[in-house]
This record gives C-alpha cells, sequence and structure tokens, in this order.
C-alpha cells in the first residue's frame, strides 16, 4: 500500500503545473493515477504531500486548493 502510494504522490506532482491550483476534483480528473481512487484517497494523499513540502494547499471561500512547489 505504502509503496503504491508513493507512485501515485509521483504521479500526482508531476501532473501538475506549475502554478497552477487544482481541487481534489480537478485531480481526479487529471491525473490518470488517480481516475479509480475515492476522493477521500486523494485527500489524504494530498495532504501528504503538503507536509513533506512538495504541494502548498491554500483555501478560498471554503474551497482547498493545492499549488505544486517549485
Amino acid at each position: 500500500q505504502q509503496t503504491a502510494n508513493e507512485g501515485i504522490k509521483q504521479s500526482i506532482v508531476d501532473g501538475m503545473e506549475n502554478g497552477k491550483a487544482y481541487t481534489i476534483t480537478d485531480i481526479i480528473k487529471s491525473v490518470p493515477a488517480c481516475a479509480d481512487l475515492t476522493n477521500q484517497r486523494v485527500s489524504a494523499l494530498m495532504r501528504q504531500l503538503v507536509e513533506s513540502g512538495e504541494v502548498v494547499r491554500t483555501e478560498d471561500k471554503r474551497k482547498a486548493y493545492f499549488t505544486k512547489v517549485g
């Protein structure tokens, strides 16, 4: 499970454009590795990416957006 998660997290980071903000739904739609995952699972992976400093989380009108660092 953990190894699979690492691969999925890498796919998420690779699939994100620099400077573009994504919602969880955007990520599920735009990253093929996330197509079969639940919203909750992708949220958990995004939280891990935020903690590792690869992604920044911002909120606007109570909606979370994620932006790739770098």
